[in-house]
């Protein structure tokens, strides 16, 4: 063979039966380059899904060892997958679609390589294309691979049915129909967020406001070599990252509580809710130096905030806006803010850092029970329009978790991370609609009874 403008030329006789073949209408010929045109459609757009998921705000992308067995003539087949899921809803417990990847070896006799899309969650199914190689017994032979699976995050299952799509060629047959049971473990990496939210939000009309971190002293009351020691410098940029945001977070919630202090003091709130906001915001000027700390440990320098941009916007003087706010920033917000330290502190493994979730998770938990006696106190001031305003906090679309400004996952192991102090944003999502449902519930009980509901002070059960 030699090759003449790219194009390779045969200098060598065909071996009689390809020469036949070719000679035969080219009908064979014509079926084989139409299967392989639409393998390569379906390959590479299978290929994009996992692409997709890396750069999607709600995916994961999960690498992982793969074994199978069942029938065959080697019935057992080592190798890996790679896979992609994209979940359009936004949350990964809806339904997802994704791509994936298998590399096989059998003994090492032949290989498996098959590619396709699936469609599920915790369970689905899969369709694709499969090639498998030559061996002693069998011709290459490309395949149709169809599969059922469930997977629970690290470890996954499932039935593969390998059905062949050509037919026999040099004197060997093709690959039999192979019906295997499937093994997985993998490592997922998600891509959705894994800021950790604490505190009630300062607002203005675009959103949420934060200031911005800066090289600062008097704020880092952390300072733990044994912390990083383990880490790589990357690790420690991202989980530096991340606890600044947290820091931010609860540097806002400062304001949002001084200004909480001021609407009360305006519709002549009782002393001891006035004490328990003030409480409150020295709960998160404690949050925010704790955070600060851990964010200026794994940077290597002390960290601040600089100047906070506070809103424009006066006093409202509103009781319903005041119950409005405190029903959705304060029963239903921190309820979740303070499950999210919990969750975040089952897995800490750092002392500096399990101490400083569990006092964040305690003072939340207090901040969603002032939050339901404010909600309670401004009832009896105006009913009508206070029950309106929470009559429409109820009648309102349930609010999605957080999302981090800055923070995600990628490029960062997830246990590494959730070892310091990140929840995944697959687990925050129904941890937040667990404190929504349970506090809408519980509203409801308090706009159908309010006298019996108003003498409720402990927190959202």
């Amino acid at each position: 063979m030699f090759w003449h403008r790219g194009v390779p030329i045969l200098t060598r006789r065909m071996r009689t039966d390809e020469a036949s073949e070719w000679r035969s209408g080219g009908s064979t010929h014509m079926r084989r380059r139409l299967k392989l045109v639409a393998i390569d459609v379906v390959g590479a757009v299978a290929f994009l899904v996992p692409a997709q998921a890396l750069a999607s705000s709600e995916g994961s992308f999960n690498p992982g060892f793969l074994l199978s067995a069942g029938s065959g003539e080697c019935p057992v087949g080592v190798g890996m997958e790679i896979s992609g899921m994209v979940f359009p809803k936004g949350d990964p417990g809806s339904i997802g679609y994704g791509g994936f990847f298998q590399a096989q070896t059998y003994a090492g006799d032949y290989g498996r390589l098959a590619f396709g899309f699936q469609l599920g969650n915790v369970v689905g199914g899969e369709l694709g294309f499969a090639g498998l190689t030559r061996s002693d017994l069998h011709t290459s032979t490309f395949a149709l691979h169809t599969g059922v699976f469930a997977s629970a995050a690290v470890l996954g299952t499932g039935l593969r049915v390998t059905i062949p799509m050509s037919g026999s060629d040099h004197g060997l047959p093709a690959h039999g129909v192979e019906v295997s049971w499937v093994l997985t473990l993998k490592v997922p990496i998600y891509s959705g967020r894994v800021f950790n939210s604490f505190g009630r939000p300062l607002r203005d009309e675009q959103g949420p406001i934060t200031a911005a971190a800066r090289e600062a002293s008097g704020w880092a009351d952390v300072s733990d070599p044994a912390l990083v020691a383990h880490l790589s410098p990357r690790e420690r940029g991202e989980l530096a990252a991340l606890w600044v945001e947290a820091a931010l977070a609860e540097h806002a919630s400062i304001a949002t509580f001084a200004a909480l202090a001021l609407e009360l003091l305006a519709l002549g709130a009782p002393a001891d809710l006035l004490a328990a906001c003030q409480q409150a915001a020295q709960d998160e000027l404690e949050h925010a130096r704790l955070s600060f700390g851990l964010a200026s440990t794994y940077a290597g320098r002390p960290l601040g905030p600089g100047k906070l941009p506070l809103p424009a916007t006066g006093l409202s003087g509103d009781a319903a806006a005041v119950a409005y706010l405190s029903f959705t920033d304060g029963c239903i917000g921190e309820t979740f803010a303070a499950a999210l330290a919990r969750r975040a502190q089952r897995r800490a493994i750092d002392p500096a850092v399990a101490r400083a979730l569990a006092r964040i998770a305690a003072d939340e938990a207090r901040h969603a029970a002032l939050a339901w006696r404010i909600v309670a106190w401004c009832l009896t001031l105006d009913p009508a329009r206070v029950r309106a305003a929470l009559g429409a906090a109820l009648a309102a679309p349930e609010l999605e978790a957080p999302a981090a400004p800055l923070t995600d996952v990628l490029g960062l192991p997830i246990v590494p991370a959730a070892r310091h102090g990140a929840v995944p944003v697959d687990e925050q999502k129904p941890l937040r609609r667990r404190a929504e449902r349970t506090a809408r519930a519980r509203l409801k009980r308090m706009l159908r009874a309010p006298r019996e509901a108003r003498a409720e002070g402990g927190p959202v059960p």
